[in-house]
């Protein structure tokens, strides 16, 4: 029988929330919970072998469930924004519920994999499987995806996160985890001091909208993190991107060899000597600055509100808007194919 780390409160709809410790021999123990299948708390030692907890969160499962941040969720059916709330595939037009400025999709939509309560199938020491459906017609996409997301902690101090899914229609899929870090602490303040390096020579700009519009640039100074900087550095620059954004929430590309993973961003924090390296086989990893953590009006843990930039994500995806544009990798799962990416978060120590 699975035995569960501890319950993690009571859903509205009368479930229990869940709570999973997954660890190592190492000293990276991870906590996971059943709803959104949401990564709770990564708990990382120090230079000086001190553990805190690296991700930003809430004290029970139901404040998964607020919308807003999308604090260490699975996001999906299609991660970040569909414009207008409308696709094509294979000849037909799909129009969604807009949740977003009133006629965007974000995240998939508004119930999105993010309101999931996920079933555990496997439990490890090391090792949590959770699983659900997305039925046909959800948030307006089609096809019935199953999906499996499998974390594991493993002895290099890595967190991997593989999805893998299958549906039985043509349908989209673009699936990150949402967490927010701060490797001096989830509660340290500002995560802006942090060194930032993204392995990437391009991004996608966007328009007055926030929509990505189908060109990729050549990274400028403002927007190139290739060497590594702080990355308050450049954030309050009058830079047209920054101003859109509110800070950056741009997209950097990749070009992983097939399945094989590559290095896409590197983040240090220089009181505390932590250091994290996200390694994906996705397309693209999206850096998110935390710009509106103020606005939210759940309390994080121990009750406390979280300030604007006090956490960063680094979302491994697809494009944002890719199905607007068919010049970008395409998120399109073919019916009877396997949807198969891994994205690890490695953590050491400087």
């Amino acid at each position: 029988m699975l035995q569960k780390t501890k319950p993690f409160g009571v859903l509205p709809n009368g479930q229990t929330g869940e709570l999973y410790e997954i660890k190592n021999n190492q000293g990276l123990c991870v906590h996971i919970t059943n709803v959104a299948a949401a990564i709770v708390s990564i708990f990382a030692p120090d230079k000086d072998g001190n553990i805190s907890d690296v991700v930003l969160g809430y004290d029970n499962a139901a404040d998964y469930l607020s919308k807003g941040p999308y604090h260490g969720a699975c996001v999906g059916r299609v991660a970040n924004r569909i414009e207008n709330s409308v696709f094509e595939l294979d000849g037909k037009t799909y129009h969604l519920t807009p949740n977003y400025q009133g006629k965007h999709v974000l995240h998939g939509g508004e119930w999105g994999l993010d309101h999931h309560v996920f079933e555990v199938s496997e439990y490890a020491e090391n090792s949590v499987c959770l699983e659900t459906v997305m039925t046909d017609g959800e948030d307006g996409f089609p096809g019935n995806v199953r999906l499996k997301v499998i974390y594991t902690v493993n002895e290099n101090n890595g967190l991997s996160i593989r999805y893998l899914a299958t549906s039985d229609a043509d349908t989209v899929l673009n699936l990150t985890n949402h967490a927010y870090f701060n490797l001096r602490g989830e509660s340290a303040g500002s995560a802006m001091g942090h060194k930032l390096q993204i392995f990437s020579d391009e991004y996608m700009p966007l328009d007055e909208d926030g929509m990505v519009y189908g060109e990729i640039l050549s990274v400028d100074p403002i927007m190139d993190f290739r060497t590594g900087k702080e990355i308050l550095r450049d954030i309050n620059e009058d830079h047209p991107q920054l101003k859109i954004a509110n800070g950056y929430d741009h997209n950097f590309v990749l070009h992983p060899n097939g399945k094989e993973l590559v290095l896409a961003a590197r983040a240090e924090d220089p009181e505390s000597g932590r250091v994290m390296e996200v390694l994906t086989n996705m397309p693209g990893v999206l850096l998110y600055t935390g710009n509106f953590l103020a606005d939210h009006t759940v309390a994080g843990k121990d009750g406390r509100f979280y300030g604007k930039r006090e956490g960063f994500c680094l979302e491994t995806n697809f494009p944002p808007n890719a199905l607007k544009y068919p010049n970008f990798v395409q998120p399109i799962l073919k019916a009877g194919e396997m949807y198969d990416f891994e994205t690890i978060y490695r953590f050491t120590t400087a």
